[in-house]
C-alpha cells in the first residue's frame, strides 16, 4: 500500500514553480542575441541600395553647386556674365554725367577677369564725380564687399548640404539602438536638411543689391537678371537636396517601422498596432 502511495505521488505533476524559467526557442531562426548599446549597422537590404541611390544623386547634385559657385554665370546681359570671382564680357561702359547713367561704349574680344579687378576698373569712370548724386563709385565700392559675403553664404550653403546630406545616410543606415536617440537624431537631421537652402534664398536676395550697381546685367530687363545659370543651379540642386533626403529620412522611418512590426509578429508578440486592429 505504501509503494502504491509513492508510485502516484511520483507520477502526480508537481505544482511548485521552479526558482529559474529558462526559454528554449523552437528552432534556431528564433534565437535573437542582446544587440549592443549604441549605432548598428542595418541589414535591411533595400534600405541600404535606397541610401546608396540617394547619395549617388546627392554626390552629382554638389559636383553642380560648386561647379556654380566658380563659374561666371549668376547674372548678366549681351555684354557682360558676372559671377562671384569672375567678370567676362567684351564691352566698356562709358558715363553720361547729365543722365547720371552708364552706357555701352567701346567694344573688345570677349575676356574673363578677377571680379575685383573689374570693380576697381569700373570705379574709374565715376572718379570725378564720387560726391555727385546717384553715386555710382560709393555703390560700386559696397559691391565689392558683398561679393565675399555671396561667396561665403554659398560656399557655406553646400557645404551644410553635403554635411548633413551625409549625416541623413548615417543616422538612416546606422541608426542607434536606443529608440529615443535614433527619434532625436533623426529630428536633429530634418532641421538641418529644412534650413541649409536658406542659406541660397538669403544670397539670392543680396545679390540683387549689387549686380546692377557694377553694370552686370543691368541693361537686361528680362527675367532672367534674376534667374541666371548659375543661380538657377545653386537653388534648383538646393530643392532636389532637400526632397531627396526628407524622402530618405520618411522611407527609413518606414522601414524601421515595418521591421520593428515584423519582428514582433515573428516572435509572436502582440503590438499597440495590433490592438487598435
Amino acid at each position: 500500500m505504501t509503494e502504491e502511495i509513492h508510485s502516484i505521488a511520483a507520477d502526480k505533476p508537481s505544482t511548485t514553480m521552479p526558482e529559474q524559467l529558462h526559454a528554449i526557442p523552437i528552432s534556431a531562426d528564433e534565437t535573437a542575441p542582446a544587440r549592443k548599446p549604441g549605432h548598428y549597422l542595418t541589414k535591411d537590404k533595400k534600405l541600404i541600395v535606397g541610401v546608396a541611390i540617394m547619395m549617388v544623386l546627392l554626390c552629382l547634385s554638389w559636383s553642380a553647386q560648386w561647379a556654380s559657385i566658380f563659374l561666371p554665370y549668376w547674372r548678366g546681359d549681351q555684354y557682360h556674365t558676372g559671377g562671384l570671382f569672375q567678370i567676362c564680357g567684351d564691352t566698356e561702359f562709358g558715363y553720361d554725367p547729365v543722365a547720371m547713367d552708364i552706357y555701352p561704349d567701346t567694344k573688345h574680344e570677349w575676356r574673363c577677369e578677377p571680379f575685383e579687378q573689374y570693380v576697381d576698373r569700373f570705379q574709374q569712370l565715376f572718379k570725378d564725380y564720387k560726391n555727385g548724386p546717384g553715386d555710382w563709385y560709393v555703390q560700386a565700392g559696397a559691391a565689392k564687399k558683398m561679393i565675399v559675403v555671396s561667396r561665403w553664404f554659398e560656399s557655406l550653403t553646400t557645404s551644410m548640404d553635403m554635411f548633413f546630406g551625409i549625416t541623413t545616410a548615417y543616422v538612416v543606415v546606422y541608426p542607434h539602438s536606443d529608440p529615443a536617440k535614433q527619434t532625436m537624431n533623426m529630428k536633429l537631421a530634418l532641421v538641418g536638411v529644412l534650413l541649409t537652402p536658406i542659406w541660397t534664398i538669403a544670397d539670392q536676395f543680396i545679390q540683387m543689391a549689387y549686380w546692377g550697381s557694377i553694370g552686370v546685367g543691368y541693361f537686361n530687363h528680362e527675367v532672367q537678371k534674376y534667374l541666371f545659370a548659375s543661380g538657377d543651379i545653386a537653388w534648383i540642386s538646393s530643392v532636389l537636396d532637400l526632397i531627396l533626403q526628407v524622402c530618405c529620412l520618411a522611407y527609413g522611418v518606414k522601414r524601421a517601422w515595418r521591421a520593428k512590426l515584423e519582428e514582433a509578429e515573428r516572435r509572436g508578440v502582440a503590438t499597440s498596432h495590433d490592438a487598435e486592429k
